[in-house]
């Protein structure tokens, strides 16, 4: 059975995940960018290291944001989030947003890529908040669609 996820079960997978698509274009050539994310009700919160990704959003801010749950081919969940680039530039706001979404990723496993910089090391103070090579973003959410496949019984 195709479906379409209510607003609770499209919450609930965005607040349970922590990896997502980040789908974005210069209008020329499209990205799809896996990060590790927040959802925290209004927005997705992620940071980056300064990069082509983030030239483009900067430039061109509309951008979608991907998350899936894929049990087999006929039974998943997906999501797609249409919304705005926004930087957060506050010191005070970007130690908050960061200070989050390490709270939440420290309860998974990550690699050197998905951490910001020394927080593997063992370093992961916040003070990452003054790094001026980690961008703290959140994506602010327009639009939320979600839908699934759900067999119950076996073929």
């Amino acid at each position: 059975m195709l479906g379409i996820l209510n607003k609770d079960e499209i919450t609930h997978l965005l607040e349970k995940n922590a990896v997502g698509r980040i789908g974005c274009s210069d209008g020329l050539i499209m990205q799809i960018i896996p990060v590790t994310y927040l959802y925290d009700g209004k927005y997705i919160i992620i940071h980056s290291k300064e990069g082509l990704k983030i030239r483009v959003m900067r430039e061109h801010p509309n951008v979608c944001f991907e998350v899936d749950e894929v049990e087999n081919l006929s039974n998943w969940k997906s999501v797609i989030v249409w919304g705005k680039y926004e930087e957060i530039t506050d010191k005070r706001e970007r130690y908050y947003a960061l200070d989050r979404l390490i709270r939440k990723i420290n309860k998974e496993k990550i690699s050197e890529t998905a951490a910001p910089e020394g927080f593997l090391s063992g370093k992961n103070n916040i003070q990452l908040a003054d790094d001026p090579k980690s961008v703290v973003y959140r994506i602010r959410v327009d639009k939320i669609s979600g839908r699934f496949e759900r067999r119950d019984q076996p073929l």
